[in-house]
C-alpha cells in the first residue's frame, strides 16, 4: 500500500526566499519536493552530511544560475524546508557547508532545524521565527493550478523512482525492460514531470510489473481525493 503523503512545511524565511525564485527554478523544486513527499528520492536531491543526519539539498540550475533548497526529513511527520537561496559562489555541497559553518548559529540551516525541533508545531508568532505548515499538497499550498492532478503525477513518479532504486535498474536497463526511452526515465528521476500524463506514468509502472489501483470517493474529513495502492 502506498505510504501517506508527508506535508511540505517551511520556516517562513525559507518560504519567502523560495517565493522569490524565478519561475523555472521554483517549478523544478516544487516537482521534486512533491516526489519527496511521496517517498521518492529524485536525482537532484543530495544529502548534506556536514549538517546532520536527515538533511538534504535540492540543487536547481536555471539559465546559468544555481538555486538551493535545504530540507530536513527527521524533525516530525512533515518534511521541513529550512533554507532556500541562490548560490552566489562556485563549488558544490562542500562550499555550502563551509559557508554555513562560518555563518552565525541562528542563520545556519542546522541551527534553524534545532530550533524547530525544540519549538515544535505549537510555536507562535512570538517565537524567533515563524512556521508555515503544509496541507499535504504542495501544489495547492503554493496556489498552483491543477494541484490534485499534479500531486497524482508526483505519486506515480515517486513509485517509478522507488521501483528503479529497489531493483537497481539504470535508465538504460529500464528502457530495455519496458520499451520506454531512457531519456523519459532520466526526466522522471530528476522530477521533471512536465509533459507526462498520469496515464503515461501508470503505463510505465505497469511495464515495470507494478499494479496501480485508483479509487475515487467523496471528499470528507481526513479523506484524499485520490488514493494510490501499490502491491
Amino acid at each position: 500500500m502506498g505510504r501517506p503523503t508527508r506535508a511540505i512545511s517551511w520556516i517562513k524565511s525559507a518560504r519567502e526566499a523560495f517565493d522569490a525564485f524565478p519561475d523555472g527554478a521554483k517549478e523544478d523544486a516544487v516537482e521534486a519536493l512533491a516526489v519527496i513527499a511521496e517517498g521518492g528520492t529524485p536525482d537532484i536531491a543530495k544529502p548534506l552530511t556536514g549538517l546532520g543526519s536527515g538533511v538534504w539539498e535540492l540543487a536547481i540550475k536555471e539559465r546559468g544560475d544555481a538555486f538551493r533548497v535545504v530540507y530536513a526529513l527527521q524533525l516530525d511527520d512533515d518534511i521541513w524546508v529550512v533554507h532556500a537561496f541562490q548560490e552566489k559562489s562556485k563549488g558544490g555541497p562542500e562550499k555550502i557547508e563551509e559557508r554555513d559553518r562560518d555563518a552565525p548559529a541562528r542563520d545556519r540551516p542546522r541551527g534553524r532545524m534545532h530550533q524547530t525541533a525544540e519549538g515544535g508545531p505549537g510555536m507562535t508568532d512570538d517565537d524567533e521565527f515563524e512556521l508555515v505548515r503544509g496541507s499535504g499538497n504542495i501544489f495547492a499550498d503554493l496556489g498552483m493550478p491543477d494541484a490534485d492532478m499534479r500531486q497524482l503525477r508526483a505519486k506515480l513518479a515517486a513509485e517509478i523512482i522507488k521501483t528503479l532504486d529497489a531493483e537497481h535498474l539504470s535508465t538504460r536497463a529500464a528502457e530495455k525492460r519496458t520499451g520506454t526511452p531512457a531519456a523519459d526515465f532520466s526526466r522522471i528521476r530528476n522530477a521533471k514531470l512536465t509533459g507526462f500524463t498520469a496515464d503515461r506514468l501508470m503505463t510505465i509502472l505497469h511495464r515495470l510489473d507494478r499494479e496501480v489501483l485508483v479509487t475515487v470517493a467523496p471528499i470528507g474529513a481526513g479523506r484524499e481525493r485520490r488514493q494510490i495502492v501499490q502491491d
